[in-house]
């Protein structure tokens, strides 16, 4: 494996730096993740600066857990300038995060994805908020006032929430402190427009009975930082691009005794956006493609009229109780959250509707007479006003779930021997999404007629009930065994309405699923652990939204129903430090099988049957297919000087299709999906797909996510006085990923390896009380395309047929575009941070 020159010279620089690594520096005592009296270990763990974990609902080492386990610390959140969840991928190698600024966050860790649009609530990697399981959606925002963020690698269900095969995510907000009141403020300010003040206040009411902490942030920046080209010539439809996030939270902490306690918090977020996304001209990628006007990869412009519009507002109720008694406790978390969103997207890629051919005229959205007014509201409700340059599909979505979670675990060991966990989880889920699609129709080719107006309405509910048990045994002071079991009893249903006609069925799902986990480890020393697990996780099946067609063909259903998933995965590791702690080095190997791996592919093309007629159009479709995964994850830090530190971290995850089935575009009928294919017409894709038919089919052996294989970072600090109450400091973060061939049916999306590189540096207080600093992110301004269309934009358009003009003829308008994603630009800024009493 060879590392690129500019990799190497990164991380020689990096070596010139130094300061505490996130994973030994102990985050403060109120953001402790965990809720029992800490014991002897602990409290020695904490005095000697290493980090706390609640991976197995216990307060431990985190080098005493036999699982890999990824912390990000409020201090680090703090120091490196993140802004919101994404961001903390930098720090956790493997972990990729995406989100669209709506319903739509992803996050890919061991190789597999998740996909909300693909899987519902269903992900491979399950969130968690205050322990209460949550939408991964809630979390994709700005982050503000956090404890610790850890990253559990592999199946997780018999401790914690809900099965998931590859993982969780545990955000814990800081809890009010009973003994102290105090102030914290973050103020930053970039030259990229990027504005973020957030703050929070605690005061004890009763001191050591009752205290409560407020907390807020209001986040501003211009979100992924693309322009439309048409700005210039009409601003008022499409102004330069923004993120406004507001949110508040209250938090509450009542002890009125040593063996009861109680943590309740309310957060209310809102959040408005616009967004373009960026194109590349054809011709700078087809040297035959005509040419339009000359946009380059990284002039982050966009064709887009009106861009996407969204607003998302969020409410969370989440409580905690637990009570002790003669040893044991038993606890309860409970919550309450909505998901309120409005998006507003666009489907004219391709631009055919600009000027000279349509000149701009504003115009109003009109909603179908019976339905709700979807287009109409979320204008208002998002700020927008259109013009007849794009059409829309605009959705407004409601998510509500609750959950409830009782569990009774030990804290003195029975006998001296056995730990024990076993609980009972409730989780209900209800959906509702109303969509108004237009379509316009053409009377010549630079004419309207009219606009289709085509309402869909969607619903669904889960209920997930679950019974679940873990012991475990320490056999001496050496070895441990741990074993744990998890019984599910999973309903769903799902219904579709599209002007009022269903055109499929309702469905209607029934499962029950046992899963199990089993752990063993080995302590040599102190210093040195060995552990092997195995554990298997299911996910029920999905039924994916987003094909709205009216005449699906079996094949077609049978790319939007899918079975059940089940894995099995085996794990070997080991976590050691050395010179009395100054080092620590982690490494662990795992393989995972699946039956049923939800895979969702590029967009294909298909037949789409609506009011106007069939008509090709393209969709990601999901398939059920077999998939394995093999990985190594390390880790590794170490304490050069008292005042200087390094760390590194790396991950590798194999994942693999092998012999599955999908929906591909195979317009020449050979089995093997079409590479890089442009639009066809819709006789073209008939006689492609077979008779009744609507989508074609290949057999498939591939990788089963398109992200980088591995990644890696480095990260490392120094700092030195320079007063007898200031001292400076200087820190960089290095991320490298390697060259990744991505969809294989897209010869244009493959990426070189890169490295970017994060600098900081300033002044502050040797007790954490204030702290000023310079940063730089992406500070060579390293400039890559991540991702790139495999064909041009395009257009389908829909025109009336003379003599009579009750026909509908379908036909494609190709742009001189590509669109792409980028890395970020280059951005320095500068933060302040304060801290007054508690923390």
């Amino acid at each position: 494996m060879r590392l690129p020159r500019h990799l190497a010279y990164a991380s020689v620089s990096l070596l010139t730096l130094a300061a505490p690594a996130f994973a030994q520096e102990a985050p403060p005592a109120q953001a402790t993740p965990g809720d029992q009296p800490p014991t002897d270990a602990v409290e020695a763990a904490k005095e000697s600066n290493e980090i706390i974990v609640s991976a197995r609902r216990r307060d431990e080492r985190l080098q005493d857990v036999p699982q890999t386990v990824n912390v990000v610390t409020s201090t680090e959140i703090d120091k490196l300038n993140l802004r919101n969840l994404q961001d903390v991928q930098a720090l956790v190698p493997g972990l990729t995060m995406t989100s669209n600024g709506s319903f739509s966050s992803s996050a890919t860790v061991r190789g597999v994805e998740f996909r909300p649009e693909a899987s519902g609530n269903n992900p491979t990697v399950e969130f968690y908020l205050n322990d209460a399981v949550i939408s991964s959606n809630f979390l994709f925002q700005s982050i503000f006032d956090i404890g610790q963020f850890e990253l559990l690698r592999g199946p997780v269900g018999t401790l914690r929430g809900r099965a998931a095969p590859s993982g969780a995510i545990t955000v814990t907000t800081r809890r009010p402190d009973l003994h102290e009141a105090g102030f914290v403020m973050n103020v930053s300010q970039s030259d990229r427009h990027a504005r973020k003040v957030d703050a929070a206040l605690n005061y004890p009411i009763i001191p050591d009975v009752l205290a409560i902490r407020l907390a807020g942030v209001i986040d501003n920046n211009r979100g992924n930082d693309v322009f439309t080209v048409k700005e210039a010539s009409d601003p008022t439809h499409n102004p330069s691009p923004f993120r406004y996030t507001r949110a508040g939270r209250a938090s509450v902490r009542f002890k009125p005794t040593d063996w009861i306690e109680g943590n309740f918090m309310y957060q209310k977020l809102h959040a408005t956006q616009r967004q373009y996304g960026a194109v590349e001209s054809a011709s700078l990628v087809d040297g035959s493609a005509p040419a339009g006007q000359l946009i380059g990869p990284f002039d982050r412009l966009s064709i887009d009229d009106i861009g996407n519009p969204t607003r998302q507002a969020f409410n969370a109720y989440i409580g905690n109780l637990d009570v002790r008694f003669a040893g044991q406790k038993l606890s309860y978390v409970g919550s309450w959250n909505t998901q309120d969103f409005d998006t507003i997207g666009g489907s004219d890629a391709g631009d055919y509707f600009a000027p000279p051919l349509f000149p701009i005229a504003d115009r109003q959205f009109a909603d179908p007479v019976g339905f709700e007014a979807v287009c109409g509201g979320g204008a208002v409700r998002t700020g927008v006003n259109i013009n007849n340059q794009n059409y829309f599909q605009c959705t407004h979505s409601l998510a509500r779930r609750r959950s409830h979670e009782l569990r009774l675990s030990s804290e003195e060991r029975i006998a001296g021997v056995f730990d024990y966990t076993i609980g009972a989880f409730y989780d209900h889920n209800q959906n509702d999404n109303n969509l108004t699609s237009e379509t316009p129709i053409l009377i010549s080719p630079s004419r309207l007629a009219t606009i289709s107006l085509t309402p869909i309405v969607t619903s669904g509910h889960s209920t997930e009930k679950s019974a679940f048990a873990n012991v475990t045994a320490h056999l001496g002071t050496a070895i441990e065994l741990s074993g744990g079991l998890r019984y599910i009893d999973y309903k769903d249903f799902n219904s579709i309405t599209i002007s009022g006609v269903a055109p499929t069925p309702n469905t209607s799902d029934h499962f029950h699923a046992t899963i199990y986990n089993a752990s063993a480890k080995y302590r040599f020393s102190e210093d040195l652990m060995v552990y092997a697990t195995v554990g298997s996780s299911w996910r029920p099946g999905t039924h994916v939204i987003g094909d709205f067609s009216t005449a699906r063909s079996a094949r077609e259903t049978q790319f939007l129903d899918l079975p059940p998933e089940k894995s099995t995965s085996f794990e070997i590791g080991l976590k050691s430090s050395f010179l009395d702690k100054r080092g620590r080095l982690n490494i662990d190997f795992y393989h995972q099988k699946f039956s049923n791996y939800v895979f969702r592919g590029p967009s294909v093309y298909f037949i789409s049957t609506s009011a106007t007629g069939p008509a090709p159009s393209t969709f990601n479709f999901v398939a059920g297919v077999p998939a394995v995964v093999d990985g190594v994850e390390a880790e590794a830090s170490f304490q050069i000087l008292p005042n200087w530190s390094i760390n590194g971290n790396f991950s590798y995850a194999n994942g693999r299709i092998k012999n599955g089935t999908i929906a591909c575009t195979d317009l020449d009928r050979n089995g093997v999906p079409d590479t890089n294919v442009s639009a066809p017409t819709l006789a073209q894709l008939q006689a492609a797909v077979g008779p009744g038919q609507t989508v074609s089919q290949c057999a498939f052996s591939g990788r089963a996510v398109f992200v980088p294989k591995w990644s890696a970072n480095i990260q490392s600090e120094a700092k030195f006085p320079i007063a007898d109450r200031t001292e400076a400091f200087i820190r960089g973060l290095a991320t490298i990923y390697p060259s990744n061939t991505q969809d294989p049916n897209n010869t244009f999306d493959d990426v070189p390896s890169y490295a970017l590189v994060n600098l900081y540096g300033g002044v502050r207080d040797p007790h954490g009380r204030w702290e000023l600093q310079v940063f730089a992110k992406n500070v060579f301004n390293r400039e890559v395309i991540l991702n790139r269309g495999s064909a041009p934009l395009s257009t389908t358009l829909r025109t009336l047929q003379p003599p009579t003009f009750r026909s509908v003829a379908t036909s494609t308008f190709t742009a001189p575009y590509y669109s792409i994603t980028t890395t970020p630009p280059r951005e320095v800024g500068v933060s302040f941070h304060l801290a007054l009493g508690s923390r």
